[in-house]
């Protein structure tokens, strides 16, 4: 796991080690990601690098958390605007992911990042299996949606709606970053299944009423 000593250096160091972590990601595939080139990069030490992290998953959750991180400060501001709506904000948060897209080594990163998730690359399910409980920033933005607007209001159903959306934009992300397809005509497809979702599949039939 990453340790409370990398959550302490310096800002400026902090972020030269998950920018040198990024740049590798961006150039390799998670099975030829280099501990030694991370070090030369981020101008570390071998041993300052154990001191900070136990091994090479852990280099994914300094992804993964710098990744939602700029995520859910945006998604944040979307949500109040919004009236915490929870298909909107979803929405917004596939427009966020995808103009990360914009900057050349962060679209490298979320293209293998998301090309070994989809091939079951072991570090990345390692990370996932073992290491991923979740964030307290996604928990957080959960419950910030109004429900008033939701038949099923709960908690567990709630957090299983974000579950099942989730999967939805992981997979067009996945579209847009690894298969190479138009973010505008895949943002169109998304809009589409989450109509079906908003309004149900299933039409009441007149023996039911």
């Amino acid at each position: 796991m990453i340790k409370s000593t990398f959550y302490n250096l310096p800002e400026e160091k902090r972020n030269r080690i998950i920018d040198a972590v990024m740049m590798e990601f961006a150039s390799s595939s998670t099975e030829k990601v280099s501990i030694n080139r991370i070090i030369k990069t981020a101008d570390i030490s071998r041993g300052s690098f154990y001191q900070y992290f136990d091994d090479k998953v852990d280099l994914i959750e300094v992804i993964t958390k710098f990744i939602i991180g700029i995520s859910i400060e945006k998604i944040n501001s979307v949500i109040e605007a919004s009236g915490g709506d929870v298909f909107y904000t979803y929405i917004e948060l596939f427009k966020i992911i995808t103009n990360m897209g914009n900057d050349t080594k962060t679209k490298s990163v979320l293209k293998n990042l998301f090309k070994n998730l989809k091939a079951n690359d072991d570090l990345i399910s390692d990370f996932i299996l073992n290491r991923f409980k979740g964030f307290a920033e996604i928990e957080d933005m959960t419950n910030k949606f109004n429900r008033d607007n939701l038949r099923f209001k709960d908690d567990e159903d709630v957090k299983n709606l974000s579950l099942i959306l989730s999967q939805l934009l992981k997979n067009a992300v996945f579209n847009v970053f690894v298969m190479g397809e138009d973010d505008q005509l895949v943002l169109k497809n998304l809009l589409r299944k989450f109509e079906i979702i908003k309004n149900g599949a299933v039409v009441e039939s007149s023996t039911q009423k």
